[in-house]
């Protein structure tokens, strides 16, 4: 059965009448009458009762219409999509790194969304590794992602630095060296570290610069770096220090924390990324452009 032949007894339904239902449906009546007569014969039951009033369901028609409504409905429902499909249209399939928020990069994102309404857009907020899977697949036109300088990079993908974030080290107004103004490294030691998973990249960044340093801080904590509050919270009660950077502090900002530049020069770089094919053609240079501009 035809999506065309359902609609012509939910038609039908709604009207109570062969005349009516066949101007709505800009066909003849007679052709939505011998269409009704052959639902009729193919399914071997009666949909509706005719008489001079104009016709009703049946007690199969009822059902007839009740089971097929949730399909008519998802079948408008695409029509309705379907209407603004054209070749001006455009899908932007966006990576983003799991922190993008704490930077203006995500305001940038929407900002270039809300002036291209017309396009339809998929973000995706993942890892470092899953955002470049995701490129290398060509499952994204382009990430933005935050890098080590230790970092390996693609040989197929093209990294951009789109603006570097300088790393501080924060810790509790309490601590003795708070109220320093620059710190080095090894003015550390004697601290304990909270840091944190061993596969994350904060804990890859802080394990090159305590070796950069010469020294090696004691641990207390191992916490998922995406559960920010409570390594701050940890880090407000004094119970050690972490590193992250300014945007990062800024963002999460807690009355009884300092953050501290570094003498030493560490930094993330936040980098564009896309497949070197694509950059070649400059498939994404509008809205590498608008980025750009709105940093």
């Amino acid at each position: 059965m035809e999506i065309r032949e359902i609609l012509y007894v939910k038609t039908v339904a709604d009207f109570k009448n062969l005349t009516k239902a066949a101007e709505y449906l800009h066909i003849t009546q007679p052709s939505l009458s011998q269409s009704i007569k052959s639902i009729e014969e193919r399914l071997k039951t009666t949909l509706f009762i005719r008489s001079k009033r104009g016709v009703e369901l049946t007690q199969t028609g009822v059902k007839f219409v009740r089971d097929s409504t949730p399909l008519l409905s998802e079948y408008n429902l695409f029509m309705s999509k379907l209407k603004n499909y054209s070749e001006k249209t455009l899908s932007h399939y966006i990576g983003l790194y799991k922190l993008s928020f704490t930077t203006p990069i995500n305001d940038a994102v929407m900002s270039f969304i809300s002036s291209n309404s017309k396009d339809s857009y998929i973000i995706k907020v993942d890892s470092v590794e899953n955002l470049e899977m995701m490129l290398l697949s060509n499952n994204l036109d382009l990430a933005i992602i935050k890098y080590t300088p230790i970092s390996k990079r693609h040989s197929k993908l093209s990294y951009d630095v789109l603006f570097r974030e300088e790393l501080c080290v924060l810790m509790s107004k309490s601590n003795p060296l708070a109220s320093c103004n620059k710190i080095s490294v090894k003015d550390l030691a004697g601290n304990k570290l909270i840091t944190s998973d061993v596969n994350e990249y904060p804990y890859i960044m802080t394990q090159e610069v305590m070796k950069n340093a010469g020294i090696d801080l004691e641990i207390h904590t191992y916490i998922n770096y995406y559960n920010l509050p409570m390594i701050f919270n940890l880090v407000e009660k004094d119970m050690g220090i972490t590193f992250a950077t300014k945007d990062v502090c800024t963002h999460f900002n807690r009355e009884g924390i300092t953050y501290i530049p570094l003498t030493e020069d560490y930094y993330y770089d936040i980098c564009i990324v896309q497949n070197e094919v694509d950059k070649r053609c400059g498939k994404n240079n509008e809205l590498i452009d608008y980025i750009y501009d709105f940093i």
